[in-house]
């Protein structure tokens, strides 16, 4: 993984704290993972010290197999930070992942597709893009 992080990357990128470092070490190890409540098996996204469902501050990091559909969309034609010019147009989604009872719904980008081809309801699967040594993002492509 690490050897294929480009030397540089000119957009921002995501600061872990300490609710979200055991995503972004899972990414890094090209594998998706999700809080889950230990107390009462629901998921919950994004991640945070405390289950919504019942209150309880157990949980796990549950590997999910990358699957799920487009649950929304937008395509960016505009942008003003200037690294992201070369990308126009992109599509920004929401993604159902599924195996979580709909519970994650995961902001992340379209990639491998033309933007005007994205359609609610596309099944898609993760696809990691190693921005940094220590950094990748979860982005994800069509499986149809």
């Amino acid at each position: 993984m690490k050897d294929r992080a480009p030397a540089s990357y000119a957009k921002p990128l995501p600061v872990p704290d300490p609710d979200t470092q055991p995503f972004w070490d899972a990414c890094a190890r090209h594998e998706l993972r999700v809080q889950r409540c230990t107390s009462c098996a629901s998921f919950r996204w994004p991640p945070g010290p405390l289950c919504s469902h019942c209150r309880s501050w157990d949980f796990e990091w549950a590997k999910v197999d990358g699957t799920g559909k487009v649950y929304s969309y937008v395509i960016v034609h505009y942008s003003v930070v200037p690294a992201f010019a070369t990308e126009m147009p992109y599509v920004v989604a929401q993604v159902t992942l599924d195996g979580t009872q709909e519970a994650v719904r995961m902001t992340t980008n379209i990639v491998e597709i033309p933007p005007d081809e994205v359609t609610v309801g596309m099944p898609v699967a993760v696809a990691f893009e190693d921005v940094t040594p220590e950094i990748s993002l979860a982005k994800f492509r069509p499986t149809g």
